[in-house]
């Protein structure tokens, strides 16, 4: 099992977000579309398209969540993306999410 760090101090925009999970977050050979829908199906897959079980995320830890909160102000309807990215990381009932 792997551990996913995002450090918010990397970054200040969605852009920003998306290039730095992208080197390190994935296992295996999936495109990534850098887009919400392209998150949420790379997170319903434990960030793992191979058949080692080694290479599923179990715990993801935001560091710095806040200052991303404050920061990235993109919203999609009525929610924020930093609100729809929570439940996205959230839902996954394999992946413990801590906020830091």
């Amino acid at each position: 099992m792997r551990t996913l760090v995002i450090n918010g101090k990397n970054f200040d925009s969605l852009e920003g977000l998306y290039k730095s999970l992208e080197p390190s977050f994935m296992k295996g050979d999936c495109p990534w579309g850098q887009n919400l829908d392209s998150l949420d199906e790379i997170v319903s897959h434990n960030f793992n398209y191979t058949e080692k079980k080694e290479n599923d995320v179990d715990l993801i830890i935001w560091k710095d969540f806040q200052k991303s909160r404050n920061e990235i102000k993109e919203r999609r309807g009525n929610n924020t993306v930093i609100e729809i990215i929570e439940a996205i990381f959230s839902k996954n009932d394999t992946i413990d999410f801590i906020k830091k």
